[in-house]
């Protein structure tokens, strides 16, 4: 039972079993056709038909019909056998020959490309062989026929004499040789016409048949590639969280790492020069506490909002320079940082930032860095160099860490690049280049003409009507049927503009003169009013597709005015209906809703209109005014009575609504999947974001207390210290020193912590994609709870860590592994 429900799930056996039902309705339908058909109107080669005959034949049919779709080819070429069995052993003509048109449709449609030029040359041969047999029976009659004394002179069929004496019915009487000439000339007319007939109907079927195809191909690329977006739901929201793991880390490293470094570097230099300076060491206090503080806000808007607080963008690069290091700036080129992007502000203060704090850390006592700009109309070159130690910084065996690793991902995001290592003459070179974006356009007389400002105006106009770009896939077709429908899919909106103009155009000349449909009201217009009501009507339709519901409004809108003010029902109003299709399949998921009341009130006017055989004046006129002494009452139930054949026309208009429901549920319009394609995609983006939060808010509950902790008990020391040297009489250097020492101290315990941090944060899963493969051991994992991730990455370390203090790395090999 397990594998009969799995086979009855399957898309093809419902296909197989819908083919099946219609087959049976088919050949259902031949029966009493064949019940009340004279046999000789049927012919045949060696037998003549009978009634029996003609409905045995038709029933093996049943078969090939059935499997249609489920086994396209084998069915077709059963088919074939079963025309060409039935053609020389049965009646020449049977009603089920009909549906070799939709099998020829069928093989075409939902066979393989490759083989379709075999069935289609198999329908034309197939076509003329049964032009000359149907010419052939008709015309000389059954092989075994039995002795006729009706029209036909053969006594024992045609063979018998054909050597001596071939005759033909329509030539009774004549013998000879004329008798023959005859015969045959007849023969081949009617083969010739017969062969026209079906082979312009078969050649109509293909083109059909390659028409849908190409249309099919488009959809079977676009439902695939929906089904892609679903199915790569879950793990696009799975990278999302862990590049989201990544944006933290790395903004971490760039905030709490530097911050905590300066604190070091000051510490250790308030901790000798405050000793002897009271002076020096209030402001370098000073200095940790405005670091730390900065840190705290730097970290709650890391784990609050995304984006740059509004102190770390290219205009706050000055801040970084803190007095301890010697820095120059050079700039050549104009400087255009209204042209640099949020996220590219950023990226260029922290490249500076970590430039200047490995400088700090690695380059050694007296130190100078550097730093160049060159703008050009294109791109922002940034070059932050040292004349430090260079390859030499290495020497206490750090290697680079996460910094660079940060540094990278930045600059790589906006689409720019960076170098970094040792220079050649000594000293460290971070080089990036960051793309510009393109200018605003400047405010001057050219931004102010009124021409030009129509002429935008213009354009965004044209640009909001240009129709969707709708992404085919890679189905290019070998023919031209195929390439022209993909060609008329891809450009609807012309193709509806085209027809509306053609239907205008076919609408004028078959209406002129009278627009009246229904209703009592004689009214013939000129044809310039023809035109124009005419244009008017249809107009809505160029935009069915491009904007469904607004055409429809309009349509409905128009419809109700001029069943209002005009005597007589436009026929053009039939095409309403259209506009409700197409406002129900291309529009919003529940447009039916309003098009259903539109729809009513518009059915409700023309049923009143039909009822009240009003001539000459307009609905309204007539409703609010009394003619002809008609009481409030009678015209009151005059519209009441015009839910009657309204009535009908809602019935019309609610099947319209009923198709394109339906036709929207099975996804069976390249317009509709393109709109699904795009609802995907904005929930997968939605997801995305979701999952970034929900990881951000996971990772920022388990470590931000912690990380504010420290920052608030380095801010706690600095106010100590600050009150300590404000203090009367002024404290001595032994007090100084130990203030300094404990901030220091808490700095490194606090950086050798953000260390071990930060591994678990980037190797639980790497997670930048165009860094995909560039490190295969970090695999794209669940993330476990961090709390639980740092009790393993604290027990995997303790040996590295009593390694290191083993081998006399001092307190700066924490801070140069995060370079």
């Amino acid at each position: 039972m397990a594998r009969v429900r799995a086979w009855c799930a399957r898309e093809s056996t419902r296909t197989l079993l819908w083919d099946t039902l219609l087959a049976a309705v088919l050949i259902a339908g031949c029966v009493p056709f064949n019940g009340v058909t004279n046999p000789d109107s049927t012919g045949g080669i060696l037998f003549p038909a009978t009634q029996a005959s003609m409905t045995l034949w038709s029933l093996p049919v049943f078969v090939p019909l059935m499997l249609r779709r489920y086994c396209p080819e084998p069915a077709a070429w059963l088919f074939v056998a079963l025309t060409i069995t039935h053609l020389v052993f049965g009646p020449a003509i049977t009603y089920f020959d009909f549906y070799a048109l939709i099998m020829v449709y069928s093989v075409i449609l939902y066979g393989s490309p490759r083989h379709s030029w075999r069935f289609i040359v198999t329908a034309f041969v197939m076509g003329l062989i049964t032009a000359t047999v149907w010419s052939v029976s008709f015309n000389v009659g059954p092989l075994f026929a039995e002795p006729s004394s009706g029209s036909r002179t053969i006594r024992d069929g045609w063979l018998a004499d054909a050597i001596t004496m071939p005759t033909c019915p329509a030539v009774t009487g004549v013998v000879g040789a004329s008798a023959a000439v005859n015969c045959g000339a007849k023969m081949l007319a009617d083969v010739g016409m017969e062969a026209a007939l079906i082979e312009s109907s078969v050649l109509s079927i293909i083109i059909m048949a390659l028409w849908q195809r190409a249309r099919k191909a488009t959809l079977t690329a676009m439902r695939e590639r929906n089904a892609s977006i679903v199915a790569r739901e879950a793990e696009e929201t799975h990278i999302a969280a862990l590049a989201e793991r990544a944006r933290i880390a790395r903004d971490m490293h760039d905030v709490v790492a530097h911050t905590l470094s300066t604190i070091i570097v000051q510490s250790d230099g308030g901790r000798y020069a405050g000793a002897h300076d009271l002076a020096v060491a209030r402001h370098t206090m000073s200095t940790i506490r405005h670091e730390a503080e900065r840190a705290q806000r730097d970290m709650q808007r890391l784990f609050n909002v995304f984006g740059a607080s509004g102190s770390t963008g290219y205009a706050d690069i000055d801040s970084l320079f803190d007095g301890h290091l010697v820095v120059s700036r050079h700039m050549t080129g104009k400087a255009q940082p209204d042209r640099l992007s949020a996220d590219a502000e950023t990226a260029v203060f922290r490249l500076v930032q970590e430039a200047l704090t490995n400088t700090r850390k690695h380059a050694g006592e007296g130190a100078k860095a550097t730093i160049d700009e060159f703008w050009s109309n294109d791109v922002l070159s940034i070059t932050v160099s040292d004349n430090g130690r260079g390859a030499a910084s290495a020497a206490d065996g750090h290697k680079p860490g996460y910094g660079l690793v940060g540094m990278h991902e930045r600059i790589e995001s906006l689409g720019g690049s960076v170098q970094a290592g040792p220079g050649p003459n000594g000293g460290f070179i971070v080089e990036a280049t960051i793309p510009l974006s393109s200018a605003a356009p400047q405010s001057g007389t050219d931004a102010e003409d009124p021409v030009l400002t129509i002429i935008s105006r213009i354009r965004g106009l044209m640009n909001r009507a240009r129709p969707k770009v709708l992404d085919q896939g890679d189905t290019r077709e070998s023919n031209w049927v195929g390439r022209f429908a993909q060609w008329t899919e891809r450009h609807y909106l012309l193709m509806d503009v085209i027809a509306t103009i053609v239907l205008i155009a076919l609408f004028d000349s078959a209406t002129y003169g009278d627009l009246q449909m229904i209703g009592n009201a004689p009214y013939s217009p000129n044809r310039v009013l023809t035109i124009a009501l005419t244009i008017i009507m249809l107009s809505p339709l160029a935009f069915r597709r491009r904007f469904p519901e607004g055409s429809a409004l309009v349509m409905a809108i128009l419809s109700a005015v001029q069943l209002l003010f005009l005597p007589s029902i436009l026929t053009v109003n039939m095409f309403a209906l259209v506009s409700v299709h197409a406002a129900v399949l291309y529009g919003r998921e529940h447009a039916w809703r309003w098009v259903s009341v539109a729809l009513v009130a518009d059915s409700w006017l023309a049923g009143i209109k039909i009822m009240s055989g009003w001539n000459g004046y307009g609905m309204l006129i007539q409703m609010l005014l009394p003619f002809n002494g008609e009481s409030a009452m009678s015209r009151w139930l005059l519209v009441l009575s015009g839910l009657m054949p309204g009535g009908v026309v809602m019935l019309f208009g609610f099947a319209c609504i009923a198709m394109a429901r339906w036709s929207r549920s099975r996804g069976s319009n390249a317009l509709v999947l393109m709109q699904r394609e795009e609802a995907l995609k904005a929930e997968q983006d939605r997801q995305k974001v979701l999952a970034a939060n929900l990881e951000r808010n996971r990772i920022g509950t388990a470590m931000q207390a912690e990380v504010l902790n420290t920052l608030e008990s380095v801010i706690t020391q600095a106010d100590d210290g600050l009150a300590m040297l404000n203090s009367e009489p002024a404290p001595d250097s032994e007090q100084i020193i130990a203030a300094f020492t404990v901030i220091g101290e808490r700095g490194r315990a606090a950086l050798a912590h953000m260390r071990q941090l930060l591994t678990v944060l980037r190797e639980t899963g790497f997670s930048d994609e165009m860094h995909e493969g560039a490190q295969p051991d970090m695999q794209l994992r669940p993330a476990a709870p961090l709390s639980s991730q740092m009790r393993q990455a604290e027990s995997t370390s303790q040996t590295d860590s009593s390694t290191n203090m083993n081998s006399g790395n001092n307190q700066g090999v924490h801070g140069a592994a995060l370079r």
